[in-house]
């Protein structure tokens, strides 16, 4: 797929430290990282809606969850 487009957002400092920290620790871009990530949450979103065409706050929350423990999860790798 050809990343032919762009998007831009505000966040935090302390998430685009950790962002960069978890991209350096990868050898890759932040915007890869955020690239995957966001791949990863769109893959989960269609998995849930299929057959539906709204996303329950349930399902939005697992979804965020299971992000934040991959985070936590490379933020241990990095740390050792």
């Amino acid at each position: 797929m050809a990343l032919d487009a762009q998007i831009n957002f505000r966040t935090s400092s302390e998430i685009k430290a950790k962002i960069e920290e978890i991209a350096r620790d990868k050898k890759i871009r932040p915007s890869q990282l955020i690239n995957e990530i966001v791949t990863d949450f769109l893959k989960h979103r269609d998995r849930a809606t299929q057959g539906s065409q709204k996303i329950d706050l349930e399902t939005v929350y697992e979804m965020v969850a299971t992000q934040e423990k991959r985070i936590e999860k490379l933020e241990k790798k990095s740390a050792a």
